[in-house]
């Protein structure tokens, strides 16, 4: 058994780490309201933005966008999300295990992956691994800004329109509730989920017709509007990736706590033996050196 001195060290020292890691917890739940509220708020004009693109859609009629154009995949852009820090428990690995399913999908069809990395610990962990990396950014932190998106965005959507890219994907951990968070590779462009969802019948086009003026053409408003749901949906992709992150952080933290409390309860019943053994052996040599001197 350890000596009772060893044991109250270490007794100290995982109390240290509870409150380091506790401290961590709290933390991370006020980041968590920031970026959550950050999250929900931009959902609304995301959904909006969508809606109003299908309507245009359909009344545009046979036009036809960049944006809109699917091709044979011969070279395919792939962004994943992950974090600049770690002590997010699983976040990062369920995120390289989302790439990696995706390039062997991608290579099974014999496409070119250009991989785009955002988040410092998944481009350690794919330089670790030989991986090529066309770019990687490391800017982009909790709090996500429209504008360092749209430095990452921008010429990947350039690059689809002029034709140097088929297809572009993004892997990165969708937030569904603060108990359930999904790794997940999306498929950006092509805009697909637009053109189908506004195939209708001829009475919805003639309903907004009736209805509707569009000042300009819906095709010009089309050309501007577009390009922005790209982005947007990337910004959305980054802000779920940040509420994620510090959700999986602030459960991540709450475990350590709680084990270390765990762990200094146990340690504290092994001091407890330990002293009460040493107590009684202290006792057993002063009862034994008493007796020698009758």
């Amino acid at each position: 058994m350890a000596k009772a001195r060893a044991i109250l060290k270490r007794i100290g020292a995982v109390r240290n780490i509870a409150k380091i890691t506790n401290t961590m917890q709290m933390i991370a739940t006020a980041r968590f309201k920031r970026t959550f509220d950050r999250a929900v708020a931009a959902r609304p004009y995301t959904d909006r933005l969508t809606r109003l693109i299908e309507d245009l859609t359909v009344a545009a009629g046979d036009y036809s966008h960049p944006l809109l154009q699917t091709r044979e995949a011969k070279r395919v852009a792939v962004l994943a999300i992950a974090s600049n820090r770690g002590l997010c428990g699983g976040y990062n690995s369920h995120v390289s295990r989302t790439l990696a399913r995706l390039r062997e999908e991608l290579a099974e069809r014999g496409v070119d992956v250009e991989l785009h990395v955002a988040g410092k610990k998944l481009i350690g962990g794919l330089r670790f691994k030989g991986v090529e990396m066309a770019s990687t950014f490391s800017h982009v932190e909790y709090l996500v800004r429209f504008d360092e998106v749209d430095e990452i965005a921008t010429p990947l959507i350039e690059r689809f329109q002029s034709g140097d890219l088929d297809e572009l994907h993004v892997v990165y951990t969708k937030f569904l509730s603060s108990s359930r968070q999904q790794a997940c590779a999306e498929q950006v462009l092509p805009l697909t989920g637009e053109t189908s969802k506004a195939e209708d019948t001829g009475e919805k086009k003639s309903t907004w017709g009736r209805q509707t003026i569009f000042s300009p053409d819906p095709e010009t408003i089309l050309d501007d509007l577009l390009p922005r749901s790209v982005r947007l949906h990337v910004f959305q992709a980054f802000l779920d990736a940040s509420v994620s992150e510090q959700t999986a952080r602030r459960v991540a933290m709450k475990m350590a706590t709680d084990n270390a409390h765990d762990v200094i309860v146990e340690l504290t019943r092994t001091y407890n033996r330990s002293r009460q053994a040493q107590i009684t052996t202290e006792l057993s040599e002063i009862m034994g050196g008493a007796a020698a001197l009758e």
